[in-house]
């Protein structure tokens, strides 16, 4: 159904992120809401896909005063179409859900749209591999350089929507359902959860870039409009659980299921804030994996540790190398109040292998256990976290003197935050 509808959309775009994206993501993140949900919106769902899509475009440079109160959020310096730092980012979308409230609970549906039409292009925008690109983490210099044009080519943009190849508007979706999750239960819980869902979102518009320049330069397009159909599909499964979560907090309805979801949360459900480093072999270059691990020939394994009656899996947590820190930014604080793993070395680390491993809070030692030494059952270890503030979560492996960096397979295993009361 969404192929059928969508596929023939096409627009020459005057924005850098998407054009008509914003609305085919739009009609299709509405469509996946409970029915209680498109009943709570009633007309003003036909104005959040259609007139309220991209409001903040319109108000770009002050063109439109009228549109200030919606696009000018107070106590932070926002741009509204890319990933901002953590603190205003979180800072705007708690006041967009706390308006979205509000309104809602007044009775002005409409009014509501408006301010929850921005936040979700807000979400929108990064997805869009321009928007990716225009924020500077690939510019259109460097990928003429990597992937040169052909001459009949030359004319055209990478990245930028008038005469580019980033989105031409035309998508084709498969004809899936989605059920929308919820981000959070309160203001600050959903702001930290739609925060790392918008990272999400541009890490994913990063991962297509190469593909559709590519494609586009040397190929007949046609993997180029399925990593742009799927970008739209994946960007609308996000504005779902954003529209689903705002209007789940103003009606204070939730599921357990839902809810029970929220209360520990894979560490590596979020972004890291890693941008490169190195520790001992083999991790050195590739200083940790998510939810799998190194053994001595960077075979990839999964998580895994010692146990009192033998292996342990795992499903989730980090391999890491030693000496190594990865850092998690949290905010606002007060949404988790404990981190706790299990932590030790991987059952195929060898007899030379010792590791120290050390939780930071804020740049200060929280919890220490070890050192533990290779065939060593794992150890818990738990650290409190700060309930305001920005918070800065630090996994820290130390080599112990005279160990093997070969055999220092370290393991956090079942790194999990833990939601605070509320």
């Amino acid at each position: 159904m969404h192929g059928a509808l969508y596929a023939a959309l096409a627009v020459s775009m005057a924005t850098n992120g998407w054009g008509t994206g914003h609305s085919v993501i739009r009609h299709t993140a509405i469509n996946w809401l409970p029915q209680w949900q498109q009943e709570m919106l009633g007309d003003a769902a036909t104005s959040l896909s259609s007139k309220y899509t991209s409001l903040q475009d319109a108000h770009a440079g002050g063109a439109r005063p009228d549109l200030d109160a919606y696009c000018l959020p107070p106590d932070c310096k926002l741009s509204l179409h890319d990933v901002c730092p953590i603190a205003d980012g979180t800072t705007g979308m708690r006041w967009y859900l706390q308006r979205v409230s509000e309104e809602i609970q007044a009775g002005d549906t409409d009014e509501a749209a408006k301010y929850l039409g921005v936040l979700c292009h807000w979400m929108e925008d990064p997805s869009s591999a321009s928007m990716h690109c225009v924020r500077g983490i690939t510019d259109e210099y460097a990928l003429r350089q990597l992937i040169p044009p052909p001459p009949d080519k030359r004319k055209y943009h990478y990245l930028y929507g008038y005469s580019g190849i980033s989105d031409i508007g035309q998508y084709d979706l498969p004809d899936e359902q989605y059920q929308p999750r919820l981000l959070g239960r309160t203001f600050d819980e959903a702001a930290q959860h739609i925060y790392q869902a918008q990272r999400h979102n541009a890490k994913m518009a990063c991962a297509s870039v190469v593909g559709i320049v590519t494609d586009e330069m040397y190929g007949d397009g046609t993997r180029a409009k399925e990593l742009r159909s799927q970008l739209v599909f994946e960007s609308a499964k996000t504005t779902a659980d954003v529209i689903f979560t705002a209007l789940s907090i103003a009606a204070d309805r939730f599921e357990e299921a839902d809810s029970a979801r929220l209360d520990a949360v894979p560490l590596t459900d979020l972004l890291s804030d890693n941008t490169g480093g190195s520790a001992g072999f083999p991790y050195k270059w590739v200083p940790f994996l998510e939810d799998a691990s190194f053994d001595q020939k960077r075979n990839v394994l999964p998580i895994q540790l010692p146990g009192a009656d033998g292996v342990v899996d795992y499903e989730r947590g980090v391999g890491m190398g030693a000496p190594f820190a990865l850092t998690y930014t949290l905010a606002p604080g007060g949404v988790f109040s404990t981190f706790s793993s299990i932590v030790g070395l991987h059952p195929i680390a060898g007899e030379g292998g010792s590791v120290t491993f050390v939780v930071k809070v804020n740049g200060e030692v929280a919890a220490t256990v070890g050192p533990i030494a290779a065939g060593a059952p794992g150890q818990l270890i738990e650290a409190d976290l700060p309930a305001d503030g920005i918070v800065t979560l630090t996994l820290v492996t130390e080599r112990v003197e005279g160990s093997s960096e070969y055999d220092n397979l370290a393991v956090w295993a079942d790194a999990t935050l833990h939601a605070a009361a509320h």
